[in-house]
């Protein structure tokens, strides 16, 4: 190959990579496979190793002509060095890539961190839509007045207006952006840190609400004696399948995804426990809950007696996607036969993760302590579990002023 200088006694190189191949006439072979021969192939583009500003090494690959690669080499290596002897800093480099380069870096440590693929995808794609929204081209453009700007035009505008909640996610979702770009030392202050969310109290769209004991009778009542089985293209549903499901909902609070994961195993008869793990549960933690007896008759047959179920590995709901929303698909079309509103007067609404409020509402009316509700929860934070999942109506109350 031939040998340019830079810089009087610097000199550098280029070269195509070399990659060993075994061949079996034209085709490819492993090696040790009689009359396979080995073949030596190189790389369309020629690469050159470079001396960064900060004394690194690193190849990098250039063109596919001999004379031109060199060229492009000593080219780069002078703005590195350069940049050496002009200061430049690892900050500076970082606000020179751009910002689909540090989001997509900002992915991968999501990913790292044992997140569900939801999580991850819906954090990026809130980011991605500020980021398009407020014409981010690099670290620089990062403005924390645009970003405010942007959402309350988008809480005001007349078509697909998202309510202060939706706001407070778009904000938290930039926010732990711009806070991984300064801890990770691609910025030299956390740019949003002074943003705050707002009140979402004050601007609910949608309210969920628990549903009362004669309204879950009615449903497991009606669906169990219905004859229409749902089918997808990997599920299928039946009515009995389906009081099931509502069922582990209520008597447990599991969330859909958690119980789309459930398998056999999950379940141990013997201690009256059930076990989900911590790849599939919101937290990331490992949960062991009890199960209540009602549950566990309704289990025993479907655990002990299922011939679907021939090992500890299968799913209990083979097929059932929650991403796709199938639970709570079934789960309204199963209100509507039962007569079940799924908007009361108030305008609060029914859907499936009602039913975690209905479990979450039951503890409260049984009495049972705060603290053993959270745990049973498994809330981090005990206001989320009073405050938000817990809703008790007057009737309720007024059994407790009775006690006074």
């Amino acid at each position: 190959m031939k040998v340019a200088p830079l810089f009087g006694s610097v000199v550098m190189s280029v070269w195509r990579k070399q990659t060993v191949v075994w061949m079996l006439g034209e085709k490819r072979s492993k090696k040790g496979i009689d009359g396979a021969e080995p073949r030596t192939l190189y790389s369309k583009n020629f690469y050159g190793t470079l001396k960064t500003y900060d004394g690194k090494k690193k190849q990098v690959p250039l063109t596919e002509d001999e004379d031109t690669s060199s060229d492009l080499l000593k080219t780069l290596q002078r703005t590195e060095d350069e940049r050496r002897v002009n200061g430049f800093t690892k900050i500076q480099e970082h606000r020179e890539r751009s910002i689909s380069e540090h989001l997509e870096a900002y992915k991968t440590h999501l990913e790292a961190k044992n997140n569900t693929e939801t999580h991850v995808k819906v954090q990026i794609s809130r980011v991605q839509k500020l980021i398009d929204a407020t014409s981010v081209k690099n670290i620089d453009d990062l403005d924390g007045g645009k970003i405010l700007n942007t959402l309350a035009t988008w809480r005001s505008r007349k078509k697909k207006s998202i309510s202060v909640g939706s706001s407070n996610h778009y904000l938290v979702a930039i926010k732990g952006f711009t806070r991984w770009l300064w801890q990770e030392k691609r910025t030299t202050e956390d740019t949003f840190c002074n943003l705050k969310k707002l009140n979402a109290q004050t601007d609910r769209r949608r309210v969920r609400r628990a549903m009362t004991e004669e309204e879950v009778k009615k449903l497991l009542w009606v669906t169990a004696e219905c004859r229409k089985t749902y089918r997808g293209a990997a599920w299928k549903l039946n009515p009995t399948d389906r009081v099931l499901l509502y069922s582990i909902a209520i008597y447990t609070g599991l969330r859909s995804i958690e119980i789309g994961s459930l398998r056999s195993s999950s379940f141990n008869m013997e201690t009256k426990t059930l076990t989900v793990e911590a790849s599939n549960t919101k937290n990331r933690k490992k949960a062991s809950l009890p199960i209540h007896p009602t549950l566990l008759e309704l289990l025993r047959p479907m655990i002990c007696c299922n011939p679907n179920l021939p090992s500890p590995s299968t799913l209990l709901f083979p097929g059932l996607d929650p991403v796709q929303g199938i639970p709570g698909k079934v789960f309204v079309r199963d209100l509507k036969r039962a007569g079940i509103a799924i908007v009361d007067d108030q305008g609060r609404v029914l859907d499936f993760h009602s039913l975690r409020y209905t479990f979450i509402t039951s503890l409260a009316k049984a009495g049972v302590h705060p603290g053993k509700a959270q745990r049973l929860a498994r809330h981090s934070d005990i206001n989320l579990t009073m405050n938000t999942y817990t809703q008790l109506e007057v009737d309720d109350l007024r059994g407790a002023m009775e006690m006074i």
